[in-house]
């Protein structure tokens, strides 16, 4: 009698450890699948953040376009044509690399108090931080060319001014700038005028 208790015992011991045994392989085999799908869902959520935050991390390499309406006022002497005020636009196409470095030409046209001008010039802008909103460092210089009295009213320029962009779109910056514009005449005796100009437009590009 004793042995047959003893034969039963063994039994219910062994089959109480099988079922406890199944149990922890099922609860094991369940958390790993639910540790893969919260990893899945990190790993997704995570990706679609970065992509939707990606059009406003920085300027990136690439080709531009920077479109701008410009003011001027006269310092000095502003009592000779060319240099009391005026009023323009320009354009600029060039490429962003992508340390920060720009390089672009530019064409446009100003409205003198006494004539006008059309700036063919070139480009070169730093742009400096990594948040979304961008300071730059610009300076465009070139040729003020006058059709009208090609020798006595055409220039040549330089114009270095401190700006930031402010992201609007994914490829569109709004571009506001302050600086000193110089110009000279071309030919002899070489007079200077000089204006405090502002600028303000739109950067387009990738």
């Amino acid at each position: 009698m004793k042995r047959l208790y003893s034969v039963l015992a063994i039994l219910v011991f062994t089959a109480s450890f099988a079922g406890a045994q199944v149990v922890t392989e099922r609860c094991w085999h369940l958390d790993k699948v639910q540790f893969l799908e919260h990893r899945q869902d990190f790993w997704r959520s995570h990706k679609l953040f970065s992509t939707s935050a990606r059009p406003y991390s920085s300027v990136s390499g690439g080709f531009y376009n920077l479109t701008e309406a410009q003011y001027g006022f006269g310092l000095g002497l502003v009592d000779v044509p060319y240099s009391h005020h005026y009023a323009g636009f320009s354009t600029i196409n060039g490429y962003r690399f992508g340390g920060g470095l720009a390089l672009g030409v530019g064409v446009g046209y100003n409205k003198y108090n006494d004539g006008y001008a059309v700036p063919v010039f070139g480009d070169i802008r730093f742009f400096m931080g990594k948040e979304r909103v961008k300071f730059f460092f610009a300076v465009p210089g070139g040729f003020l060319l006058n059709f009208a009295d090609f020798k006595d009213y055409s220039r040549v320029f330089g114009n270095p001014s401190l700006g930031l962009i402010v992201p609007l779109a994914k490829s569109t910056h709004l571009s506001f700038s302050a600086g000193l514009l110089t110009q000279y005449t071309i030919t002899k005796p070489h007079n200077r005028d000089s204006y405090v100009n502002m600028k303000l437009g739109l950067l387009f590009g990738k």
